[in-house]
């Protein structure tokens, strides 16, 4: 499925362990007889995933349950650990639900954006894979990103000071994933989670700040998370060696 340049280095372990969480996230997905339909969006949607690409899954639910779905344990998923998971309805339109979590399989955090969307307001972007549909709902010529962006936004939801350290926690992987595909916004996202902004700096100095900040995460007592994110950049650090 993947387009990926190939100047972005394999992660054969990653891509495993995203292919077996989906597969079984799907099968539980189509057990429910609550889900009208779902498919991949984002990259995996678009064909431009590479093994590093996280999970982005659009969900279709009867038009009285998108706040049912969007709260922990709910949606029916793969294998693994839920260890943290956010309420991220304010980056779609009014009636749309989205939550974003980081799961851990085998040691290694995978990340995990779902979109719930009502039936009333249902339709299968251009740039995605329907995975299954109970509703023959329409295909429609805007992208994902496009119908994300269009009506009235909702308000960002609050959170506690605690929230952002753990989101800042769960995102050092994300960063990780920067570092790999050699992205320029690597040094942006580092600040970004509590880290220096220094534009100029080699990937191991990058890592090594990340490692930084996770071991000042160590007080919010999620230990397996920060396992599994010094994991993630060691596997990195594999990759680019």
């Amino acid at each position: 499925m993947s387009t990926a340049s190939s100047k972005i280095p394999s992660a054969p372990r990653l891509a495993g362990i995203r292919s077996r969480w989906l597969s079984a996230a799907s099968t539980n997905l189509h057990d429910d007889p609550g889900v009208a339909g779902a498919a991949l969006v984002g990259s995996l949607g678009a064909g431009r995933a590479d093994d590093w690409s996280d999970i982005d899954l659009l969900v279709v639910v009867n038009d009285a349950h998108p706040d049912d779905y969007a709260v922990l344990g709910r949606l029916p998923s793969g294998s693994g650990t839920l260890t943290a998971a956010f309420d991220a309805r304010h980056n779609g339109p009014r009636g749309i639900r989205a939550i974003s979590g980081q799961h851990l399989v085998d040691g290694l955090p995978l990340w995990v954006d779902w979109h719930i969307h009502p039936v009333s307001q249902a339709a299968w972007p251009a740039d995605s894979v329907v995975i299954f549909d109970r509703r023959g709902f329409d295909r429609i010529p805007a992208t994902f990103s496009e119908l994300l962006s269009t009506g009235e936004f909702e308000l960002p939801t609050l959170r506690q000071p605690i929230d952002h350290q753990i989101a800042r926690l769960v995102m050092v992987p994300i960063a990780g994933k920067r570092i790999a595909r050699r992205s320029p916004e690597t040094a942006r996202m580092i600040e970004f989670l509590g880290g220096p902004y220094t534009l100029v700096a080699s990937w191991q100095h990058h890592l090594a700040t990340l490692r930084q900040l996770l071991d000042g995460f160590a007080t919010l007592g999620l230990p397996d998370s920060v396992a599994a994110g010094h994991a993630y950049l060691d596997l990195v650090t594999e990759t680019l060696d």
